[in-house]
């Protein structure tokens, strides 16, 4: 049950909060521990509980990744959990952040572990980050835990952030690209060809094509209005389906550029986090199934609950990655299968997450590099037709003229 309580501390300030609790008399309890005057205990209110649910908060990227760091830093230099948490509470700027700290640290007070506060907020913090959590409270290297997940953390950011970064020149030129084709075939060709259609003659077919979709775009625009917004919405109701979303996943996944960005993704995503929980001591099945959580293709979390039930039936890891190779390069399973003969596949799947995000980073850049060019040849050959279907008219005019 959730209180809210008022209370004075020892400079004579005045303290409210809200604390988690079995009964008034804990809450009574922990203030007083703490060298807190009691002013008032209550039950929080429907209105402060619905204002505490958090699941409309959320972090920036940017100010996880700087919090993670900050405090894996910290944690690692010696110094105190809670000192950390109060240090990193007065620093960020972020509202939502701040919410969350003060309330983690409120629940450590009262006695949680950092793991069992960071439960709390499912829907802010990743699964994955609890684990790893869980492991070094367990093992006694909570700071080293902490690093190599705001390692992660870090990486994954930065990834989103190029990815980001090298669609938008394209994006913007897919833009101009279709506000180019618009204005040519609704506002410059009807005018232009409207003076040679009174003259008679038959037009070409490529005028006529074109001619076509201009009256296509003019007359029925919202048709094609309410069309796109019907794909949009059948697309929606797809992906909220599991099938629908697996069958959109897979089609991606098949396509020959994009979809090798997409594999590599998730290939340096699944060494990187296994390689790192399997050095923390994380047991294989349970380091699989935070694998499987933190992965967001479809397709490759239904292959991790594949490979982690060979594993469990007794199967080794590489054998069980082996059996999905058109998800698994060659290169990943030999190495796997190597980390496992010489005792250190941790160390292993780390080198071959290393690998991977390189490889990726080359597939982005070989898809984007890609884009721009298709882009402009697209252009190009539109204005060719374009040219063609206007000015070909005009050569039969001549003729007929000569």
């Amino acid at each position: 049950m959730r209180y809210s309580y008022k209370a004075i501390d020892v400079n004579g300030n005045e303290v409210t909060g809200e604390l988690e609790a079995e009964k008034t008399e804990d809450v009574g309890t922990w203030l007083s521990d703490r060298g807190y005057i009691v002013v008032s205990i209550a039950q929080a209110t429907l209105q402060n509980i619905v204002g505490n649910n958090h699941k409309y908060l959320s972090i920036p990227h940017k100010d996880m990744n700087f919090f993670l760091i900050q405090l894996s830093n910290l944690i690692t230099a010696g110094c105190p959990l809670l000192m950390s948490l109060n240090a990193l509470y007065r620093q960020v700027s972020n509202a939502s952040l701040r919410i969350l700290l003060k309330e983690v640290k409120e629940k450590i007070e009262s006695g949680k572990s950092f793991s069992e506060a960071l439960k709390t907020h499912k829907e802010v913090f990743p699964s994955l980050f609890i684990t790893m959590v869980e492991v070094g409270e367990v093992g006694g290297m909570l700071g080293e835990v902490l690093e190599r997940y705001s390692y992660i953390y870090d990486t994954m950011y930065k990834l989103r952030k190029k990815i980001f970064q090298a669609m938008i020149y394209p994006g913007f030129l897919l833009i101009g690209t279709l506000l180019v084709v618009w204005v040519l075939l609704v506002k410059v060709f009807p005018v232009f060809i409207e003076g040679t259609q009174r003259t008679g003659n038959q037009l070409p077919a490529v005028t006529q094509l074109v001619l076509y979709v201009s009256n296509l775009l003019s007359n029925h625009y919202p048709f094609i209005i309410a069309g796109i917004v019907f794909l949009v919405a059948l697309w929606k109701i797809l992906r909220s389906t599991p099938k629908g979303n697996e069958l959109i996943t897979e089609f991606f996944t098949e396509m020959p550029v994009l979809g090798e960005v997409l594999k590599q993704v998730q290939i340096a995503l699944f060494a990187r986090i296994l390689g790192t929980l399997l050095r923390c001591g994380v047991p294989i099945l349970t380091s699989l199934q935070a694998v499987e959580k933190a992965l967001s293709n479809v397709i490759y979390k239904k292959a991790m609950v594949e490979i982690r039930e060979a594993v469990s039936r007794g199967e080794s890891l590489s054998q069980s990655i082996g059996k999905h190779r058109k998800l698994f390069p060659e290169s990943i399973i030999l190495m796997t299968d190597v980390g496992e003969r010489s005792g250190n596949i941790g160390d292993m799947l780390e080198k071959a997450g290393n690998i991977f995000e390189r490889d990726m980073e080359m597939a982005l850049e070989t898809a984007v590099t890609l884009i721009q060019p298709a882009l402009v040849v697209f252009l190009a050959i539109f204005i060719v037709i374009i040219a063609m279907a206007m000015y070909l008219p005009l050569f039969d005019i001549v003729k007929v003229v000569g």
